[in-house]
């Protein structure tokens, strides 16, 4: 879940900033380019696992698929709370639960949205891989 973190955090900045700080986010064609990125290395490194899965003879693939590839809105979350620390000035009870479930709902849909394309990544890739494959 790192890699794929690590092609978004940028960005994330941006998109934190725009919607805690109430400006105005413009550049949404940038945000669509991080979002192929996004897939693309999410599909890349959730293959490479599983790749490692079959080689050890392991048919579970599917979960640890789609598990690996929802890692990332943990991380997500784990860097919603540094904004939160370090770059708000929200303090409270109330406005720490608002943030706090928000960026709690904006990950789990994250980690579904990501464990489903690796998890529709490796599908590919398994069926591709094991076609060949004749029953005697």
């Amino acid at each position: 879940g790192v890699l794929p973190f690590g092609s978004i955090f940028i960005e994330m900045y941006f998109v934190f900033t725009s919607f805690w700080n109430y400006k105005f986010y413009y550049v949404y064609g940038f945000m669509l380019l991080v979002y192929l990125i996004l897939a693309v290395v999410t599909v890349c490194v959730t293959i490479v696992v599983t790749y490692f899965l079959l080689n050890n003879e392991d048919y579970r693939w599917p979960w640890v698929a789609f598990a690996s590839s929802a890692s990332t809105a943990g991380y997500v979350f784990l860097y919603s709370l540094y904004y939160f620390v370090v770059k708000t000035k929200m303090s409270g009870f109330y406005q720490t639960v608002f943030y706090l479930c928000y960026m709690g709902i904006f990950s789990l849909a994250l980690g579904l949205m990501c464990g489903a394309l690796g998890y529709g990544g490796c599908r590919l890739f398994v069926r591709r891989i094991y076609s060949n494959i004749k029953n005697d």
